[in-house]
């Protein structure tokens, strides 16, 4: 019980440590696509569905059980009695091509399995890359949020005071306490969806609690990356890891119809036996034999037959998939387009003009010129503004991490 107490001490203590050290811990974008990728369930499992593959193949191209017999007769002649012993050893195999079209199988299912990996993978990466900055602008939010709540407190004492003075009136001092509600309340939506950000991000990278806290190290800045439209339609053909696993299913249907016609072709059987009769050995024997396929109109055509309708629907299918993976390419290059020209409508437009009111409006309210309910106005437009762009630059950044992921490449740090 002693040994069972310390144990359960040591495990704690080290669990504790463990805890603290992840959440203080400071992450890149790049260290949580590695995490992720890692730990994540859904690419244990296609792991081990390559694994799994790799165990079909050998025992899809096994033959089958070797059959071992020993028979032990006596017989009564004319004088006496005689004792005849047989052992054998047979073996039956399908046709050898079979083997081969079957190893060839296989392997096509094997590379599948790699594919669906490649694709889990991009598809952790993405979710990873999305949470991450989706953190970022919450982040950012919330700070705009609390530099808002720190602006109504002030607008609150300074109504007060200006009551008090007889300079202002009971109208400005609930208006203030209205706006230090409504600021108080963004605050506290802010952190929650900053906990929630962070409970999805924790998930995207494996992790079963939300009690962890990353410190995130990148930064959400604009970068103008450039995106060639016929590039990476011609790496989507190329690449994409959603229509090389419909081609190769079109394979492996092909394959099948191969194996399905195989079965107009014989099994074989060999046999050999080795007999000792009157207690004399030496008799030996061999058997040879072939399986005819008599009822091939049933059996074997009606194999065929779906064979094929099997390879015509798959053909179908990555027809479909073509089309569908190229339209949510040219979707999301619009919305790539679309976002790029919101980011610098803001970056060229709306934050210099917002900066510009606030500027002076904290000029002029500096010199009394200006009442303190406009220059908060003008604070509430600068910060509106910043929160609008940091909306714009994620939906940016999420066009660009869509792009990766249909295509199956980088685009960012390449």
């Amino acid at each position: 019980m002693r040994h069972l107490c310390v144990f359960l001490f040591i495990f704690l203590s080290f669990d504790c440590v463990f805890g603290q050290e992840i959440k203080n811990k400071s992450i890149t974008l790049q260290e949580a696509i590695e995490i992720g990728i890692k730990n994540h369930p859904e690419m244990k499992a296609a792991k081990a569905n390559i694994s799994a593959s790799k165990g079909r193949y050998w025992s899809g191209i096994s033959l089958p059980q070797p059959e071992i017999t020993y028979d032990n007769e006596f017989i009564s002649p004319t004088k006496g009695l005689g004792n005849e012993r047989t052992l054998s050893i047979s073996q039956s195999f399908e046709f050898p091509s079979v083997y081969f079209l079957k190893g060839n199988k296989f392997n096509k299912e094997e590379e599948k399995a790699y594919f669906q990996a490649f694709l889990i993978e991009k598809s952790i990466a993405y979710r990873i890359k999305s949470c991450y900055y989706k953190i970022l602008v919450k982040q950012n939010q919330l700070k705009s949020a609390e530099e808002y709540l720190s602006i109504a407190e002030d607008f609150l004492k300074k109504s007060e005071i200006r009551l008090n003075v007889g300079e202002g009136t009971n109208l400005e001092k609930l208006t203030a306490k209205v706006q230090l509600s409504e600021a108080r309340n963004y605050v506290e939506i802010a952190k929650n969806e900053l906990k929630t950000a962070f409970a999805e991000f924790n998930n995207s990278i494996g992790i079963e609690t939300n009690d962890h806290s990353f410190r995130l190290q990148d930064t959400l800045i604009f970068v103008d990356f450039s995106v060639d439209i016929n590039k990476y339609y011609k790496v989507l053909l190329d690449n994409s890891p959603q229509l090389k696993i419909a081609e190769l299913n079109c394979e492996i249907a092909s394959l099948e119809k191969s194996l399905a016609k195989s079965s107009y072709l014989p099994n074989l059987d060999l046999a050999y036996l080795s007999q000792t009769l009157d207690n004399q050995s030496g008799f030996h024997g061999l058997t040879v034999g072939i399986s005819i396929p008599f009822w091939f109109m049933f059996e074997q055509s009606g194999r065929v037959q779906e064979a094929d309708a099997n390879r015509l629907i798959f053909e179908s299918e990555y027809q479909l998939a073509k089309n569908d993976i190229s339209l949510k390419l040219e979707n999301a290059l619009i919305d790539f387009e679309n976002s790029i020209s919101q980011v610098k409508f803001y970056t060229d437009d709306i934050l210099p003009q917002s900066e510009e009111i606030f500027r002076i409006a904290s000029k002029s309210y500096e010199v009394g010129e200006l009442a303190y309910l406009e220059y908060l106005q003008a604070k509430q437009t600068l910060i509106s503004s910043k929160n609008n762009y940091n909306n714009a630059l994620f939906n940016y950044y999420q066009s660009i991490f869509k792009i990766e992921e249909i295509v199956g490449q980088n685009i960012i740090n390449k």
